[in-house]
């Protein structure tokens, strides 16, 4: 029996461990709950036609404040208007407005109990009465009231299992399942999103981002055919490979990445090549034709690379040269997996097959620099330098800034220079460049004389400051910093909390506190205050408040 409770504990950590990675790497999908209730707290135009004219003047000026997030008044107005007109059409409504001006007042409890319950007791048969339900579920779950939230919306899914409340309820029981780290319910729950809901155009993103959830942790756990029923909710079929390859890529990686689970990662591999293999297109009378049977080939390589299996991904494309013949596309793909497993000679071999030979130069130089390998890059841009007289000033950039980068930093002024010559109409990228290599070779006069030519103020007078302060000519960067201060009001709280730490540097201990504590008194909202304030704290042990401050 220990045994057994072992292996379902690795088996539940598992599954935990997967459907985290699945919420992790799809967050971004999920909507803000703001953004999904709205369409419960409006009155549809047709209701508003049958209100009397001073209903709606009464109803108007509740929802101008309620839009101006003014609730405590919003909540006065909507209150006026149940007084006023008790029996009117929009009275379930004004009490929902009233409720929800509570839930942003806090005070979700007497929301619950004064204002939805009583939709559901006085206006059982209101549209507010559905959406009231969701509402004490919301409420509930915010004030961390789980059991009770949980409850809620189940009466929501039991009374009404098509409306859109329903999918409220279930993405936020989704929610609630993934705190309690219920993979079981997530699973089950992403199912009814994915597969039981009308995809309206308040309910799609919901049930889009449920079948992509639903997918990749399918994927992760080896359910390749479901996980494919689960994106064919939401893809059609000219766009499932892509989509199937694109959420099966990172699981079988993932899987493959480790000894214990590689057998598992393979195979759900080998499923989804065999999968699109069967679904290559036969077709290629056409050029979009030969494109579309292309694509499914980059997909089956792009699982194979996932894998880990070099020799898979090689075969692949030497059947796709066979069958299609070599494009730069597709020795751009394979010379960038050979790059990707840190093949770089044979990357750049692909690269030179290019047609397009000005092109195979700029990823052949591009992926010596990768490989900070400076001096063979520069050759390959100077290559183009001679090849495309046209663009002669992009590849010149690019040799002084692969110059830059291998800090040799009188070749790339150097080519700056040169550029500056001979490329007036850009004189202002070229003068930057230059005033920014002498600051990285540490000459920050020569850095300044060439930051002041520049006219991208107040940025140039920033590195000017910085320049004088790495000179410690501390009294000539808190001129530039005041200058900042004046004329560029977007740059001024961190200009004033710079001229805070060059009074520091300089050992002027009192004009520096006097800086920090002007930056919380004039900029008291702004992040820059947080900053200074912190630094009076702990290094000065000054207490600092919004607009003053005084000495503990």
């Amino acid at each position: 029996m220990a045994g057994l409770a072992t292996t379902e504990s690795k088996v539940r950590q598992m599954k935990s461990i997967s459907a985290n990675l699945v919420v992790a790497f799809l967050a971004c999908i999920v909507l803000t709950r703001s953004a999904y209730a709205e369409p419960l707290d409006q009155l549809p135009l047709e209701r508003w036609k049958e209100l009397r004219e001073v209903e709606r003047y009464q109803l108007n000026i509740a929802e101008k404040y309620y839009r101006e997030k003014n609730f405590k008044v919003a909540l006065s107005e909507y209150e006026k208007f149940l007084t006023l007109y008790e029996q009117s059409d929009g009275a379930a409504y004004s009490q929902l407005k009233w409720s929800l001006c509570l839930i942003e007042l806090r005070r979700q409890n007497t929301a619950i109990k004064e204002g939805f319950q009583s939709i559901l007791d006085y206006w059982p048969d209101a549209p507010e009465a559905v959406a009231a339900g969701y509402y004490i579920g919301r409420a509930y779950k915010d004030i961390g009231e789980v059991r009770k939230a949980k409850k809620a919306y189940q009466e929501v899914l039991e009374n009404h299992p098509k409306h859109l409340v329903a999918v409220y309820a279930t993405v936020d029981l989704i929610d609630i399942a993934s705190i309690d780290d219920d993979v079981d319910d997530r699973v089950k729950l992403w199912r009814r999103l994915a597969f039981d809901f009308e995809r309206t155009r308040e309910s799609k993103n919901h049930c889009v981002a449920a079948s992509q959830q639903l997918a990749a942790y399918l994927f992760e756990n080896g359910s390749f055919e479901e996980a494919v029923k689960a994106l064919a909710t939401t893809y059609p079929e000219d766009q499932l490979v892509a989509q199937v390859a694109s959420f099966s890529r990172g699981p079988i990686s993932r899987l493959t990445g480790n000894d214990e689970t590689r057998s598992k990662g393979e195979q759900i591999a080998d499923k989804g090549v065999a999968w699109i293999r069967q679904r290559i297109p036969t077709d290629r009378s056409t050029d979009e034709a030969k494109q579309a049977a292309l694509q499914h080939w980059y997909a089956m390589a792009d699982l194979h690379a996932a894998s880990r299996r070099e020799d898979k991904v090689a075969g692949t494309y030497e059947q796709l040269s066979k069958s299609f013949g070599t494009n730069d596309t597709t020795l751009q793909r394979l010379g960038d997996w050979y790059k990707s497993i840190t093949k770089y000679d044979q990357a750049r071999a692909q690269y030179a097959k290019f047609g397009n030979k000005i092109e195979a130069q700029n990823q052949i130089a591009y992926s010596y620099r990768q490989q900070q390998n400076y001096d063979a890059a520069v050759q390959a841009y100077q290559r183009n330098v001679a090849s495309d007289p046209e663009n002669q000033a992009r590849w010149s950039s690019e040799v002084g800034n692969a110059y830059r980068e291998a800090r040799k930093y009188d070749q790339a002024i150097a080519v700056y220079n040169e550029l500056l010559k001979t490329d007036g109409e850009n004189a202002e990228k070229w003068l930057w460049l230059i005033a920014t290599s002498y600051r990285d070779a540490g000459k920050h006069k020569e850095a300044i004389g060439y930051y002041r030519q520049c006219n991208n103020f107040p940025s140039n007078y920033s590195e000017m400051a910085a320049c004088h302060r790495a000179m410690k000519d501390f009294g000539e960067a808190v001129i530039l910093y005041n200058q900042v201060v004046g004329g560029a009001p977007n740059s001024a709280p961190w200009a004033m909390l710079q001229i805070g730490y060059t009074q520091e540097q300089a050992g002027k201990k009192e004009a520096a506190i006097r800086a920090f504590q002007q930056v919380c008194k004039n900029f008291p909202k702004d992040r820059y205050a947080s900053q200074a304030h912190a630094h009076l704290q702990t290094k000065y042990k000054i207490t600092v408040t919004l607009g003053g401050a005084k000495d503990e």
